[in-house]
């Protein structure tokens, strides 16, 4: 940014210089940013008085936010991971509200020793004096502004966030102030109160808000800020303890957090029954803007997760390979989507003409590709008697990090490309072999001080059987389309099952089943679900086709 005489920060010497220097700036938000964060770092140099220092600080601090607000408005909604460009969006606003944190905590620092024992409290290192406790009440908001904004762009905060917030907030607890209601013109809580902007953040986390969609997280955004100031909390030191009011949160290894949340279960329940009694345009509907059903389920997980007892680790506090720390991070391989094999593909080669496949010429029929460079790399013939090899060749390296249940795994991801969205299919081929599974949570990995992205975190549910890459003709089509082909268990009554494009075919269709060694008749059953991409719909077979080998 090129600044002229009147963006330079060595104008600002008080709160009334700074209040012109502020209305001087540019009206662009990351520019607006970038001349600020330029003022907070002539700031951190030594020089201005505490209270001199506060009241730049936070005449600073309102333009600050809404620059901050501007700049990231463009990453709502954008597909997982985030492209470097948005990355580093993020990046600069999380740098300004680190800088504006310290500076606050700078100011404290320096009115408690100038206002002396006057202001001190019978609890040695706190204050009787608001004045000289709201520094550190700015600090402790930007702290929480920080980690709610990576949780809110399913960001896992590193420890060292959740860390500096605990240690804020016990700072706070020490004076007579933390449940006292703070002048904010733009509060990131309702009520604004020192407990408020710490909870806040843990009932964000508890939320689970990297398995929500837009529209969910964004109500339980809203609840979590109109409800933190009604928990109770106690941070400890290390390992996390007994706790039969509500959730433990471990944080990190230094610390844990208990909560005391009885008083939410009556809080949610009238704000239930205030969307029940409601209609149209009421501010009660504008709040929950989701279907009726939505509503109450979602209600009903929030209340569970954030009042239940229960022991919640977050990611990374016990390190990556899991929370019990037993399990050890294991090569697999991971595809997105349906698998892409001709028909042709599928069929059985003669030995004498597998022998010369490897130095066959690339070869284009005028409709399908008969020898890419992934089928050519692979060999003579292991692509055509194990189709699975082929497929998952197409797909990438990973990271299982663990299995928290039967059923379900969480996986690192360090590949960027195709982008992952809740709800997509996906096959992972690990040692115990191929399953499907649908992608339930996405969380972006940070690396050191957020300079740039380490991996996704996605949480899956494995659907029950082995899959085998299959081909399948519907009705009248002259071509055969891939699909995923799911046995069923015949011993528990599940019949076969198949996964393909969305809108080909419906109960009752018929078509024909290429699978590699055979061709059969089939019937499609009934849709068992559908998701981004694909189809899954339960068959029956019927016949083999005339002329073709079982």
């Amino acid at each position: 940014m090129t600044q002229g005489p009147e963006s330079d920060p060595v104008r600002v010497r008080d709160a009334v210089s700074c209040r012109q220097w502020l209305d001087a700036l540019p009206t662009q938000a990351q520019q607006r940013l970038s001349a600020i964060d330029a003022l907070l770092a002539r700031l951190a140099r030594p020089g201005p008085a505490p209270d001199s220092l506060f009241e730049i600080l936070e005449q600073v601090r309102i333009d600050q936010i809404r620059a901050i607000e501007r700049c990231v408005a463009p990453l709502a909604g954008l597909a997982l991971p985030f492209p470097e460009a948005d990355w580093q969006r993020l990046g600069s606003a999380l740098a300004s509200l680190r800088a504006s944190r310290d500076l606050f905590k700078r100011a404290y620092s320096l009115m408690l020793g100038v206002h002396g024992d006057d202001t001190r409290s019978i609890i040695p290192g706190a204050t009787n004096a608001l004045r000289v406790v709201m520094p550190l009440a700015r600090a402790l908001d930007a702290q929480a502004r920080i980690v709610s904004l990576l949780l809110r762009h399913r960001v896992a905060p590193l420890a060292a966030d959740w860390d500096a917030l605990c240690v804020l907030a016990r700072h706070m607890r020490r004076s007579t102030f933390q449940d006292e209601t703070l002048i904010d013109e733009l509060p990131l809580v309702k009520p604004t109160t020192a407990r408020a902007l710490f909870v806040y953040p843990l009932l964000l986390q508890a939320a689970a808000l990297p398995s929500r969609a837009g529209a969910e997280a964004g109500v339980a955004d809203r609840l979590a800020a109109r409800l933190a100031a009604k928990v109770g909390y106690r941070i400890d030191d290390g390992a996390p303890q007994p706790n039969p009011y509500g959730p433990t949160l471990a944080l990190s290894a230094d610390h844990a957090v208990r909560l005391d949340a009885h008083r939410l279960p009556a809080s949610i329940a009238r704000r239930r029954q205030q969307w029940l009694a409601s209609t149209g345009e009421a501010p009660s509907r504008q709040l929950l803007p989701l279907t009726g059903s939505a509503t109450l389920a979602l209600l009903a997980d929030l209340e569970r997760r954030w009042t239940q007892v229960s022991l919640l680790t977050v990611s990374g506090a016990g390190g990556e390979a899991g929370s019990n720390g037993a399990d050890v991070p294991r090569n697999a391989r991971l595809r997105f989507g349906l698998p892409r094999i001709h028909a042709a593909d599928m069929q059985p080669v003669l030995e004498a003409r597998a022998a010369q496949a490897a130095d066959a010429p690339y070869e284009y029929s005028g409709r399908w590709e008969q020898n890419t460079i992934m089928r050519v790399a692979l060999g003579s013939d292991v692509d055509r008697r194990d189709p699975v090899t082929l497929v998952m060749a197409e797909g990438e390296a990973i990271e299982q990090v663990e299995e928290p249940e039967a059923g379900r795994l969480t996986l690192l991801r360090h590949g960027s490309a195709p982008r992952a969205a809740l709800g997509v299919l996906v096959a992972i081929a690990r040692d115990s072999g191929l399953s499907l599974a649908t992608v339930e949570s996405i969380e972006q990995i940070p690396g050191p001080d957020y300079l740039r992205l380490r991996g996704q975190r996605l949480g899956v549910r494995c659907w029950r059987g082995k899959p085998v890459p299959a081909g399948v003709r519907i009705g009248e089509a002259l071509f055969f389309i891939d699909a995923w082909l799911l046995p069923g268990d015949a011993a528990a009554g599940e019949l076969p099952s198949l996964v393909l494009p969305p809108r080909r075919a419906h109960a009752g269709t018929c078509a024909v089943l290429r699978e590699p060694d055979r061709e059969v008749a089939i019937r499609f059953a009934s849709l068992i679900e559908r998701g981004p991409g694909y189809e899954r719909l339960s068959l029956r077979i019927e016949a083999a086709p005339a002329g073709v080998q079982g």
